[in-house]
């Protein structure tokens, strides 16, 4: 009796062995540990609108969308785990998320959306997504990494760096296809494994296109403009920007030049409302922003001096009168981000500009949708991406922002140029899907897209000229034709792109056809 007891003990036993095996098997496998802290800052984790108490409540929603925002998993070895991997349970003190990594792949990725503005923002999104709307703060504490090679916890080989980076480049391209087929606000669906989601479907599209034939190329359709009386009469209005509405008029039925027709109203608007009130009143800015906006102005240059703001053929408002302005509103209202954001947009390229932008975003996810500057924060994140590439080099960073900005708006043009632009420094085949992804997405007279054919003509001259033949003469062609029917707004290809290009054109067409 006793020994069947002990057998049926053993036989008992043993799923739980064979469980305790493989958790072993497991735990030989991590290389390393952290815990992610998410809290609101002004509110108690347990209190009432708490993340703490959200989380008791929602324990499954919780988790999944912390997963989704931090987890990647590698598309060509689906059976195994993620890296990094979320723990199955939190701790409410805020809130406590373990984090797991099985390299130190998954430790630099997961580092590198920290220490970019893409992990909170993805957070905040997912977090919304399943009922919390609270603005959160992310922290990472209590790592446990075994010792690396001398130089710091990030250092890695070339490789590594080559792997993660290129993993950072897929994020704004998937994130974007995943807000697209999400057919929502622009928040995708499903970011899981963001970086790991595969892109054959976007390549071939690519590939069927080119097999298809230069002729029979897909452009992107254009929708109907939908032209008003104030439109059509625009020339007779007086204001700074008449000869420039004037010029467009013709082009009225493009979606581009709407979209321009349109930011000079806003432009003029808010021009028209601060030096009326003597740059007493600061409700112009508003517009004044709204106008900087539509016109895709991100680079500090762009916004003030040289163009839109103070140059005598645009607005030719008083630098000093403005400034001075701004700066009285916020002595009243600190959090005013209208004012922030338009003396952040004017500062030069530098750290302070980064640090700028990067505060007035933080204040508006903690006024959520009832800050008039919320559904612009596709543009901002996408200002902030160009000032980090331009200013530091910091591709990591930059493409963080990016991917962050395409959250909000998966059509961002500014943002899926120059995520394009940014991944040529990357990976050439990265590059390439993604300035697909933008004239795709791009009207044909939108601003960009003769300098994205012409890139193209670069980026297949670094693979094999000869196997890419026809494409580069495609692209070549393509670029001519569209910057031969650019609107009268649209300033001209820099020649070190024209010329880089037209060398590849000449060298091709040199060479006798195989």
């Amino acid at each position: 009796m006793a020994e069947q007891a002990g057998q049926a003990g053993q036989a008992a036993g043993q799923p739980a062995l064979e469980v305790l095996a493989e958790f072993g098997k497991e735990a030989a496998k991590v290389w390393g540990r952290v815990n992610i802290r998410i809290n609101n800052p002004w509110v108690a984790a347990i209190g009432l609108g708490g993340i703490g108490a959200f989380y008791l409540a929602n324990r499954y929603l919780t988790m999944r969308a912390v997963r989704r925002a931090v987890e990647r998993r590698d598309p060509d070895n689906p059976d195994q785990p993620a890296d990094p991997q979320v723990g199955l349970e939190a701790e409410v003190d805020s809130l406590l998320v373990p984090v797991i990594f099985y390299s130190q792949l998954g430790y630099q990725y997961f580092t590198s959306i920290l220490n970019g503005p893409f992990l909170k923002a993805c957070l905040q999104a997912k977090l919304e997504r399943v009922g919390y709307k609270e603005s959160i703060d992310v922290s990472a504490e209590k790592w446990e990494l075994p010792n690396l090679p001398e130089g710091g916890a990030g250092l890695m080989g070339m490789m590594g760096e080559e792997r993660v980076l290129g993993w950072l480049a897929e994020l704004p391209e998937k994130v974007s296809l995943l807000s697209t087929a999400a057919g929502d606000s622009g928040i995708p669906e499903d970011v899981s494994s963001v970086a790991g989601v595969s892109t054959a479907a976007s390549w071939e599209d690519v590939e069927e296109e080119e097999e298809a034939g230069p002729s029979q190329a897909r452009l992107p359709q254009q929708p109907p403009a939908q032209v008003t009386p104030t439109a059509q009469q625009a020339e007779l209005q007086e204001g700074p920007l008449k000869r420039r509405r004037a010029g467009l008029l013709l082009h009225r039925d493009s979606p581009t030049a709407q979209t321009r027709l349109n930011a000079y109203s806003c432009l003029e608007k808010g021009a028209a409302m601060v030096t009326t009130g003597g740059y007493q009143e600061g409700e112009g800015v508003e517009h004044l922003l709204e106008g900087l906006i539509l016109m895709e102005a991100v680079g500090p240059g762009y916004v003030t001096s040289n163009t839109i703001l103070y140059h005598q053929s645009f607005l030719h408002l008083d630098r000093a009168k403005l400034h001075q302005l701004t700066s009285t509103q916020l002595q009243a209202n600190p959090d005013s981000t209208p004012c922030l954001l338009i003396q952040a947009l004017q500062l030069p390229l530098g750290h302070s500009r980064q640090q700028a932008i990067n505060h007035v975003i933080d204040i508006v996810l903690q006024h959520g949708e009832t800050d008039p500057m919320y559904k612009h924060l596709a543009y901002m994140y996408c200002t902030l991406g160009y000032t980090i590439w331009m200013t530091t080099r910091q591709l990591a960073l930059a493409l963080s922002a990016f991917a962050s900005a395409l959250m909000h708006k998966s059509d961002h043009l500014p943002t899926l140029y120059f995520t394009a632009g940014c991944s040529m420094d990357v990976s050439v085949p990265q590059a390439i899907r993604q300035f697909y992804h933008y004239i795709h997405t791009a009207p044909t007279d939108h601003l960009w897209v003769p300098q994205a054919h012409y890139r193209l003509v670069t980026l297949y001259s670094q693979q094999d000229p000869s196997v890419h033949r026809d494409r580069i003469l495609h692209h070549y062609n393509m670029a001519q034709q569209t910057d031969r029917n650019r609107l009268p707004v649209s300033v001209l290809v820099p020649s070190v792109i024209t010329n880089q290009a037209r060398v590849v054109y000449e060298q091709v067409m040199a060479q006798p056809r195989k």
